[in-house]
């Protein structure tokens, strides 16, 4: 029997045996070894920081292992490059995309193997094979080869980085965290692809944090934990709570941490803010103690709507009030001053200071107030990076590690910790979970649900129903640019948000304050 052949007469797609990788003082992976059925879609689960994505570049010859061996189809191979990679069959979808906007979907696909003579491209046999892997898809596309990247949707670029994946014949296809800036109905479309893409026999490797979508799409799953290997089952053999205690060691039986509390005064209010073409008309007032929803499909102008509110983004006409006086806020430093804080939904680009340490990182933002004669004390910005790390749990090597070097939900707690450090009365935050583990999730909520209950005032942009169906005290939801729902945690239900968010109800719950 071959190495390829080890479970019965099922050959396995792609084997790692006792990989090893570290980083300066950390040790990514111990020890790991994953084994992967052809055909099968396989998900790759585990916190920040377990090593998935380690892995995963490993095989895709962006990192070379330490130590440890290859195998795909039962032959040990050897991938030192991307090239290496794709020469063995393997193709990876970055969480981050990895497109060049000012080229068009085909010349992306194709950047590599262009068709056509030296110093020319055939363009016609170019626009000929991608509507070809089109059509192997059998999905709608409103693109054509020849449309600009920069003009698609997030989910239309996720199909650029599939078909480029098909178009090198690969057949394994690793997918990094794919659903992350997708909503429900580009979630049902992305699952089509991969159950086609498995109908022809590719095999997937899936990493995701969203455990739905592990139960949803996979057929088997590897948890990982601290760069280590802890268990492999079929899917069918876990459920939910076992799968999490899995992933964390311990027991997270409350992931979701609403509490009805009592609100305070009215701290901000929203009147008839609109901006032509993004949205209109938008009224609702937030409360201290409050935590408030914004939901609604992607392209609805639900983050235009609130990056106006903080002076990312500018409106046309409406008004905004802090405390009952109308501000007038025109970019972040003047909210910064009004005591409203913002976290991005984007940490790697719009989010962290990357090349900064973690005690920059917190401190930025207020280091008039930590300075003497434009001084900045190193003793003032430790104090504050103290505070922070006890109170938010947070993990890093040394008060001068970079923060790139973090794990995503180490990171997202330090820009939140920015925000906090500016004394914000209003906190503004963006697909807070995005693209973090469960456990970093039930403490980003924990931490929410008790910023709450100190009066803090909170406006949350989620695509994860659930997390506003817990974790909020109302949900405005947005169609259109326009509020079309203003709902209670009472009256939540996801088949109604749905219905409004999608333009076919519109609700108000009563006593519920605009």
């Amino acid at each position: 029997m071959s190495e390829g052949q080890r479970d019965g007469n099922t050959m396995i797609a792609i084997e790692a045996v006792n990989v090893c990788k570290s980083f300066p003082g950390v040790k990514a992976l111990d020890n790991v070894s994953l084994s992967v059925k052809k055909g099968e879609i396989h998900a790759i689960v585990g916190e920040n920081g377990a090593g998935k994505s380690t892995l995963m570049k490993i095989l895709g010859g962006l990192y070379d292992m330490d130590s440890g061996k290859l195998l795909v189809n039962g032959r040990e191979c050897e991938i030192k490059s991307i090239s290496d990679s794709i020469k063995a069959g393997i193709s990876v979808i970055y969480q981050e995309l990895n497109l060049m906007p000012s080229l068009t979907v085909a010349e992306n696909i194709y950047v590599s193997n262009l068709p056509g003579k030296i110093g020319s491209v055939n363009y016609r046999e170019l626009n000929h094979r991608v509507k070809d892997l089109i059509e192997s898809l059998e999905i709608k596309l409103d693109v054509t080869p020849s449309s600009p990247v920069d003009l698609l949707s997030v989910s239309e670029r996720q199909i650029v980085e599939i078909l480029k994946a098909l178009s090198h014949n690969s057949e394994i296809i690793i997918m990094d965290e794919p659903t992350a800036a997708l909503n429900s109905q580009e979630v049902d479309m992305l699952y089509s692809i991969i159950r086609k893409l498995k109908a022809d026999g590719k095999t997937i490797l899936y990493i995701s944090h969203r455990l739905r979508e592990i139960f949803d799409i996979s057929d088997s799953v590897t948890i990982l934990r601290d760069g280590r290997f802890v268990d492999a089952r079929p899917v069918s053999e876990l459920d939910e709570n076992t799968l999490v205690s899995l992933m964390v060691g311990r027991d997270v039986s409350s992931l979701y941490t609403y509490e009805a509390g009592e609100l305070g005064k009215t701290i901000m209010e929203v009147k008839k803010f609109g901006k032509e073409g993004v949205f209109s008309d938008v009224s609702f007032s937030l409360k201290q103690g409050e935590i408030v929803g914004v939901s609604g499909l992607m392209g609805c102008g639900r983050e235009e709507i609130v990056k106006s509110i903080y002076g990312l983004g500018r409106h046309d006409s409406g008004s905004l009030f802090l405390h009952g006086k109308e501000v007038n806020i025109r970019r972040p430093l003047d909210s910064i001053k009004n005591k409203v804080g913002l976290v991005t939904e984007d940490r790697k680009d719009s989010g962290i200071f990357a090349l900064m340490t973690v005690r920059e990182n917190i401190t930025i933002n207020i280091l008039r107030a930590l300075s003497k004669f434009r001084i900045i004390s190193n003793k003032l910005e430790d104090e504050q990076l103290a505070y922070y790390t006890k109170t938010m749990n947070m993990k890093y090597a040394s008060e001068t590690q970079r923060i790139m070097f973090l794990s995503g939900g180490n990171q997202q707690k330090f820009v939140l910790a920015r925000a906090l450090a500016a004394e914000c009365e209003v906190l503004i935050m963006i697909e807070p979970t995005r693209g973090i583990d469960v456990g970093a999730k039930a403490e980003i909520y924990t931490l929410l649900s008790s910023l709450a209950s100190k009066g803090l005032a909170i406006l949350v942009v989620s695509s994860e129903l659930p997390e506003i169906m817990s974790i909020c005290h109302r949900t405005l939801v947005v169609f259109q640019g326009k509020i079309t729902g203003n709902i209670s945690h009472e009256d939540m239900d996801e088949n109604l948000i749905m219905r409004c968010a999608t333009g076919n109800d519109t609700f108000y719950s009563k006593g519920v304050r605009m």
